[in-house]
């Protein structure tokens, strides 16, 4: 046998959690299933090769739009490689459950990892290599103590209703792994030579993402680097959003249609959605709605003070790279298809309209990380609710109005946030746009307001003087905060 060979690479970043907890489960004497699903470029084939490479790897990958017979000749001709018999690629196997079988053989005794990758291109989508797989687990894979199966794919939709929620492996040692992105402190270490200034610009503009911040970090400045991969033929942000939809979402032609309709808007309410949308019924604009939000697409939120279901939920992209490529990469596109920037892509990033986007960037990611804004103000261990601010009245009065973020403590105070993302830092002009946002809020139980601005570069003397502001949060205390 001839495993896969994997480098133990020195510059791994971050992953600590996940790390300690797959080493525990490879060093248990039980045979187990390994689920993780995440988004495109997420990391997660580094993250289970660094954590595996001391085991015997057989590594079989889905390729894109293959048909099932192609899928089979292509993992037979892994395994041919694996056992270095090259008669087995020759062999043409009908169903998942001969390949399993002779795998299985293969994997009887000894210390083996069996890595399935792409999982949702292997099985084309659908449940039959699953229901296939749970007979040869419960009678042959399952016997070996040493054996970890990992089942990983980049469309966590398909993942999550047809591996996790499947009845065919259930209660079958099943760990499950969600891998988000980076958060502003790994990507800190990731981009461990930039400003903290560059790094919050490039984990707003897309996100912690480990493929994107490479892309970021190639030229003098991250500026630089954004313009030169977005707005040249071939540039890798100008390419990126067609592959996430053929990884992530199968092109079903609603997913992208329903991003289409958000990338207009900075928020939309279902019945929005339904006026606007050609989904065929009800029931599928929610299904879309919940596919796109499991793969993190998109999110939903409600005022703060309301729970469950409500008309007044808004949908908006959550992407930071989506949000990005809808703003400044699809206009220009067929200027840049034409090369029209190849002599200054920076020309075509206007500075003052990519700062502004960086603001409403910067309000998500508060609203995002509100349990790091809470330690940091020490009332963390208060129970409180968190989010945004809106109702029928401001909707129909001030549409558009909102209070970004508003924590409803249960001691009797309500810490209302002000998030700006500026190039200087912030003078006392806010004061007027904060009270007429506070105006519009209703404190009828006449609470204590706990006023707070959340700044990147800080307030200035002028506005610190006036002592408006109970406290003051900077980009800096977000990435020296601890517990992320």
């Amino acid at each position: 046998m001839k495993p896969l060979v994997i480098k133990t690479k020195k510059n791994f970043i971050g992953r600590t959690s996940e790390l300690e907890r797959l080493h525990k489960i490879a060093s248990e004497k039980e045979a187990s299933i390994i689920v993780m699903y995440g988004r495109r470029r997420i990391g997660k084939t580094e993250l289970l090769e660094q954590a595996f490479k001391d085991r015997n790897i057989l590594k079989f990958e889905g390729i894109e739009g293959l048909s099932e017979k192609a899928q089979f000749a292509n993992v037979m001709s892994q395994l041919a490689t694996y056992v270095k018999e090259p008669l087995l690629a020759k062999i043409v196997i009908e169903n998942w459950r001969e390949f399993f079988l002779l795998l299985a053989k293969y994997t009887k005794k000894g210390t083996w990892t069996i890595y399935l990758e792409e999982l949702q291109w292997l099985a084309n989508y659908e449940s039959t290599l699953i229901a296939e797989l749970k007979y040869v687990w419960d009678n042959h894979f399952r016997h070996n103590p040493n054996l970890v199966l990992i089942l990983c794919g980049s469309a966590p939709s398909f993942m999550i209703d047809h591996v996790i929620h499947s009845k065919a492996l259930y209660n079958r040692s099943q760990y499950e792994f969600n891998l988000k992105e980076f958060t502003p402190v790994e990507t800190k270490e990731f981009l461990k030579n930039r400003s903290n200034k560059e790094v919050f610009d490039a984990y707003l503009t897309v996100g912690g993402v480990p493929e994107y911040l490479k892309w970021v970090d190639k030229e003098s400045s991250v500026f630089l680097s954004l313009c030169k991969n977005s707005f040249i033929p071939g540039g890798f942000f100008a390419r990126e959003y067609d592959r996430i939809f053929t990884s992530s979402m199968s092109n079903n032609k609603h997913y992208k249609e329903l991003i289409d309709i958000l990338s207009r808007r900075k928020f939309a309410t279902r019945k929005e959605l339904t006026d606007i949308c050609t989904t065929t019924s009800g029931g599928t604009l929610t299904s879309v709605l919940l596919d796109l939000e499991k793969s993190g697409f998109i999110n939903s939120y409600h005022p703060f003070n309301l729970t469950g279901k409500t008309i007044l939920t808004r949908h908006g992209i959550d992407d930071n790279y989506l949000q990005y490529y809808f703003k400044f990469i699809k206009p220009l596109e067929k200027h840049i298809v034409n090369g029209a920037y190849n002599q200054n892509p920076k020309s075509a990033l206007k500075v003052d309209s990519y700062i502004k986007w960086l603001g409403f960037s910067f309000e998500r990611f508060c609203r995002k990380y509100h349990y790091i804004i809470a330690k940091i103000l020490q009332f963390s261990g208060i129970h409180y609710q968190a989010g945004a601010f809106f109702n029928r009245t401001t909707d129909q009065e001030n549409p558009g109005y909102q209070i970004d973020l508003i924590f409803d403590r249960a001691d009797n105070v309500y810490t209302i946030c002000e998030i700006k993302y500026l190039q200087s830092k912030v003078g006392t002009s806010v004061i007027a746009e904060f009270e007429k946002k506070l105006a519009l809020f209703p404190n009828k139980s006449n609470r204590t307001i706990h006023k707070v601005l959340i700044c990147n570069e800080g307030a200035d003397d002028a506005l610190l003087r006036r002592s408006y502001f109970d406290e003051v949060i900077t980009c800096t205390d977000l990435l020296d905060a601890k517990n992320w």
